[in-house]
């Protein structure tokens, strides 16, 4: 047995079978037994289609029992798991299924005319096989096959596949910023960082292949609910997490707060896992509303998305029991630190203190010039977080970016995050933001971040997206496009827009205000909640401001 992501899932198959249930998805719950009968029959379904070691399965797929039990089955065969974004169409999925080298595309039927677009003419792809869900969308590509068919058909055995630490994991980046790529992790080593192969604390490794399903015995299952795309690292490393763990995960295939907050109510959940402010925000909004019963929760763990200090503290303000976990990592770097937040930080004023969550250095956290020199403990200064240890061997079919990413610092091969902090102390990294997305205005260096949390603090305020607008004195300004919370003018007028701009004055510096905000009925994200600045640059690009300060001034 191998550290190995099938060979872990299936240690805690064995420790809980028939007497503890995996995951949970609507009205199907399928225990350990079944989730593991489900996953092999997957991996005998794609073994008799020619799926073996090192292919690479398509996983179009929203949330839920399918999802999960595919990507297991895929990983028993040693083949290699290709996340698709359920919001990608035309040239987006069709650039993922040819530069990924998908064989089989395994998909739910609702999104059957975007996949028959887009695979025409692949040469790569051997299969299609469409997941029903209800939505009866047509058409569908040639040859499609039906999913329940041919697992009905296939046997649920364990594959008898002696598999290995060294294979293959793709992590595929959210593509915020460009075409996403994937990340070729080593399954050990990303089960090290990811999968609770080390502690979250101390960095320890555990002790062996077999810790995480013993850890389990002897008391009631953690039961997590997922909210973030398992198509997602921050979606399925959690789930990994827990069901290596005995724990019982809950799955929605869409994100509403009602839904989501029943399911907390009614299941018991202990555990939710979000994207920050958009998925935060709307859970609040309804719990003031509503009263829902979230007493079961003790901990919300938010990845992949911006948290901001203001959204914290409402959800403190109705559960002040709660612990709220800020997971700092990335496709590229893995888990890199937990920065935790309690009602204490909120009383004492810590919360505020900083727009970045405060994460804890550890031993593989540092930064680094803008030569590549270590910053010193005591250094005041900005820098640019570096990671070491656990890591992956580089990006697929792009050396160029390989090199870029991943360099030698200080005698040892570092991961070259993208992200700014500066040290709070020798052990404490204030994260500051994406440099990608650092707006240059008259030589002052300002982090979208920090102005999108302040916006999102301005009553009337729902969601924002901070970018650089172009000026002629001062090369960039600052620009923002908001959606209003129901209830507010949606009408833009220059007059609310202004008023947005005086109470930020009390939290930001003047530079870092707004000079221009363009109204939208809806912000886009990601599927995993991320901002979408592509789609805000756009939209900047192809519309006039609803209020520019500089046409007055």
């Amino acid at each position: 047995m191998a550290h190995n992501l099938a060979d872990l899932f299936e240690h805690a198959a064995d420790v809980y079978g028939d007497d503890r249930l995996a995951v949970v998805e609507d009205e199907r719950r399928l225990t350990y037994a079944d989730l593991e009968a489900e996953a092999n029959r997957w991996a005998d379904a794609l073994s008799s289609l020619g799926v073996g070691a090192g292919d690479h399965v398509g996983v179009h797929l929203r949330n839920g029992v399918d999802c999960m039990a595919l990507i297991l089955g895929v990983l028993k065969l040693r083949a290699v798991t290709v996340s698709i974004n359920y919001r990608y169409s035309g040239p987006e999925l069709r650039y993922l299924y040819d530069y990924s080298d998908t064989s089989v595309l395994v998909f739910h039927r609702e999104f059957g005319a975007a996949v028959t677009d887009a695979v025409r003419g692949l040469d790569a792809l051997r299969h299609t096989i469409v997941v029903e869900d209800g939505s009866g969308v047509d058409p569908l590509p040639e040859g499609t096959l039906e999913a329940r068919g041919i697992l009905d058909a296939a046997s649920a055995e364990r594959p008898a596949v002696e598999r290995s630490a060294d294979d293959l994991y793709l992590v595929f980046t959210g593509g915020t910023t460009g075409k996403p790529k994937g990340v070729m992790w080593r399954q050990e080593d990303l089960w090290r960082s990811l999968g609770g192969g080390s502690d979250y604390t101390t960095g320890e490794p555990v002790p062996d292949e077999y810790h995480q399903s013993r850890s389990g015995l002897g008391g009631d299952p953690l039961r997590y609910l997922i909210l973030l795309p398992l198509i997602h690292t921050s979606g399925i490393m959690p789930s990994f997490t827990g069901l290596f763990a005995g724990g019982t995960m809950h799955y929605l295939p869409h994100f509403r707060a009602d839904e989501a907050l029943e399911e907390i109510r009614s299941e018991r959940i202990q555990v939710a896992v979000v994207a920050g402010d958009a998925m935060v925000r709307p859970l609040v909004e309804r719990m003031r509303q509503t009263g829902a019963d979230t007493s079961s929760m003790f901990m919300i763990s938010s990845g992949a998305a911006l948290f901001s200090p203001s959204v914290k503290a409402d959800l403190l303000g109705l559960r002040p029991d709660l612990m709220i976990m800020d997971a700092f990592g990335s496709s590229e770097s893995g888990f890199g630190g937990l920065g935790v937040v309690t009602k204490a930080n909120l009383d004492d004023g810590s919360l505020f203190a900083d727009h970045g969550p405060r994460i804890p250095r550890g031993t593989t956290l540092q930064l680094v010039d803008d030569l590549d020199d270590p910053l010193p403990d005591d250094s005041g200064e900005i820098g640019w977080i570096v990671k070491s240890g656990y890591q992956p061997g580089g990006y697929y079919k792009d050396e160029a970016k390989t090199a870029e990413t991943f360099r030698e610092i200080a005698g040892s091969r570092r991961v070259f995050t993208g992200d700014r902090g500066r040290y709070d102390g020798p052990d404490t990294i204030i994260m500051l933001g994406r440099a990608s997305q650092v707006i240059n205005s008259g030589g002052e260096k300002i982090f979208a971040e920090e102005v999108e949390a302040a916006l999102k603090a301005v009553d009337g305020i729902e969601d924002a997206v901070v970018l650089g607008v172009p000026d002629e004195r001062f090369g960039h300004r600052v620009g923002a496009v908001v959606q209003w919370a129901d209830g507010y003018p949606a009408d833009g007028g220059a007059g609310h827009l202004e008023a947005v701009g005086t109470a930020l004055r009390g939290h930001l510096a003047g530079f870092k205000i707004p000079v221009a905000y363009w109204v939208v009925d809806e912000v886009e994200r990601h599927p995993s909640s991320k901002t979408d600045y592509g789609w805000a640059r756009r939209l900047v690009a192809d519309r006039s401001p609803d209020h520019d300060r500089r046409a007055t001034a």
